[in-house]
């Protein structure tokens, strides 16, 4: 059953008038989009290999719910959102990026433990390089790209808006779309890695031809709610 968590304070807001608070690396190009808000588009790629990624500068702490508009334009691949992505030892991905391992823009360098970066990411909009869709939404927690959440993925159409909100309050993940719960899941496996807590969020779109438009996004704090894990103490 989904958690109602009440947006508390903003902590960030951009409507996309400059670029300047987001980093590109990887494959293809981040620009403005002829509508408003920020294009995404990646190109003669393949899913595993190079994508468009686009992170967002500012820190985020943990307990946070993270909203935007998005608009698929083409359907030859698929969108990740990462969230609280950082290094194991606390590196910032962008500003310690001399610090960390070299990154091409791979799927690999954000989930393989080589790369020495955690995160949760979560998929949608899933098509294959051929145009298919998918049919699934997964979130999976990294390194090591262990699956932790999976559910039916309601954004299929391309050139309609879709509102997405990501709530994260320490290893409770929430996915809603058009303010419909998705899918979610409660991470409690601290054997190998502890929860992923804080860090920046980023977007990556990967495929053969790939096209997303970004509006109004926006982060608020949310409160956390312990009594939620003290079933498992």
């Amino acid at each position: 059953m989904p958690v109602h968590y009440p947006n508390r304070e903003p902590l960030h807001t951009d409507d996309f008038g400059t670029l300047d608070r987001w980093h590109h690396e990887g494959a293809g190009h981040i620009a403005p989009a002829p509508e408003g808000g920020m294009r995404l588009h990646c190109v003669g790629s393949r899913q595993g290999a190079e994508g468009c990624m686009a992170f967002f500068r500012p820190v985020l702490p943990d307990h946070i719910a993270i909203e935007y508009d998005i608009t698929v334009r083409s359907h030859g691949g698929l969108v990740i959102n990462y969230v609280a992505i950082r290094g194991l030892k606390g590196e910032n991905l962008i500003e310690d990026r001399a610090a960390l391992p070299p990154r091409t823009g791979v799927m690999a360098d954000y989930f393989s433990a080589k790369k020495g970066l955690q995160s949760y990411h979560i998929s949608f909009s899933r098509f294959n390089d051929r145009g298919e869709h998918t049919s699934t939404s997964n979130v999976r927690r990294n390194p090591g790209g262990l699956l932790v959440a999976e559910g039916i993925d309601p954004c299929m159409e391309i050139n309609r808006p879709y509102h997405i909100r990501l709530c994260k309050s320490a290893g409770h993940f929430q996915f809603h779309v058009d303010a419909r719960f998705a899918h979610g899941c409660f991470d409690r496996d601290t054997a190998h890695y502890p929860i992923p807590d804080w860090g920046l969020f980023g977007f990556r779109l990967i495929g053969s031809d790939v096209m997303a438009d970004i509006r109004d996004f926006r982060v608020h704090a949310i409160e956390p709610q312990p009594s939620l894990w003290t079933p498992w103490g």
